[in-house]
């Protein structure tokens, strides 16, 4: 098949029966697929239906019958083979059983990595990957993906301390997600700042660019100095309180997942605001992001049956945030950064004193789309 992607599977196809309509795959491990010759023959990729070099769709079902399958068959690469007819057309389409497997249309929902929801217990498991190994080991990248997946959290040690240096290390993965702010920021105390993250200020649990319809994906903050009294990083997984929070008042849940609510950030040079409910999930309920930040919340116009509701749905979320046993308290050293995802794991700071020493963190944003596609780069054959 023309597809650059590794579609490994210790499971073979034993055996098979098929109807006009379809193919029922049985598999070694005792699942059963079920393929419809519609899909089938719209994913055919052998070189009259895929572009030779750029691989992608060359064929247009629009312009053809309706495909009538007319015989299946385990060839002898263990590959699905399949003919079926079009009218006077006549067309043979074989699929790797590993392929066929990680398309099966049962699996799809639940395939892939879970969250794993975490506490203050996550400082026991939090994964620590080097920076040397990270930029030159393609199983070290993997380390820290994958933590990123299931966690949504991971530290990387030993990284250069060179103000702009973490653009860098977002590098390996993709390219920079720039916003208002930049390419990167400095979180530095500032005489005249315009935004919370610019003082010496305490900052509560929090996600990033609320305001924007489509928030970062993940975020990178370097640590290049920091020899303040206090200013430690706190972290929270929201999916962990989130769900606490579905399961003591269902009604506070849904009211957070349907209701949006106005977030804004205006300055001198922009005015950017959106309207969003602080917990989204999808249509089988499932946890998508949360989106909570204080600062950012604007004036938003609610029903007036909804006023009271609402602002004690966000003052039980937000109680849970301020509870430390949901809380990851830690100390960013010089040379450490910290990647997190930014629609799952809230962040904030404590206070500190801006003339006790000195504080100066760098931050950039890296999209989720570059993560994946790096994780499939590396699982491509060598």
């Amino acid at each position: 098949m023309a597809d650059l992607a590794a579609y490994g599977s210790r499971h073979t196809v034993v055996s098979l029966s098929h109807d006009p309509k379809g193919v029922t795959v049985d598999w070694s491990d005792g699942h059963t697929s079920r393929f419809h010759v519609l899909w089938l023959r719209d994913n055919c990729a052998c070189p009259e239906c895929r572009h030779p070099q750029a691989l992608e769709r060359t064929y247009r079902f629009i312009d053809h019958d309706a495909p009538v399958l007319t015989d299946a068959k385990v060839n002898g690469s263990g590959d699905l083979e399949v003919r079926v007819d079009q009218g006077t057309e006549a067309h043979v389409s074989r699929f790797a059983p590993g392929w066929l497997r990680a398309h099966d249309p049962i699996e799809t929902d639940t395939r892939g990595w879970l969250p794993q929801p975490w506490d203050e217990r996550i400082s026991e498991r939090l994964r620590r990957v080097d920076y040397t190994r990270y930029m030159n080991d393609p199983e070290a990248v993997r380390g820290w993906i994958t933590a990123l997946q299931v966690d949504g959290i991971v530290l990387l040690e030993g990284v250069p301390q060179i103000p702009g240096h973490l653009v860098e290390v977002a590098h390996r993965i993709g390219p920079v997600r720039s916003s208002n702010f930049g390419e990167y920021y400095d979180v530095v105390s500032m005489p005249n700042p315009n935004a919370s993250a610019y003082t010496s200020m305490g900052l509560e649990l929090h996600t990033d660019l609320a305001n924007w319809r489509y928030p970062p994906d993940i975020q990178l903050l370097f640590c290049l100095k920091s020899t303040v009294t206090g200013g430690d990083s706190v972290f929270g997984d929201g999916f962990r309180v989130a769900e606490d929070l579905r399961t003591c008042d269902p009604a506070a849940f849904e009211l957070l997942s349907s209701q949006p609510i106005e977030y804004r950030f205006h300055d001198t040079t922009c005015d950017i605001h959106t309207r969003s409910p602080v917990i989204e999930i999808d249509r089988s309920g499932r946890l998508q992001r949360v989106r909570f930040n204080n600062w950012l919340r604007g004036a938003t116009v609610l029903p007036a049956q909804t006023v009271e509701p609402m602002y004690a749905a966000l003052r039980k979320f937000w109680q849970m945030l301020r509870n430390p046993k949901y809380q990851l308290h830690l100390r960013l050293r010089a040379g450490e950064l910290i990647a997190y995802d930014n629609y799952r794991v809230l962040h904030g700071r404590a206070p500190f004193d801006a003339g006790s020493g000195e504080r100066h963190l760098q931050g950039c944003y890296i999209n989720r789309e570059d993560v994946d596609s790096m994780l499939r780069m590396i699982d491509r054959p060598r």
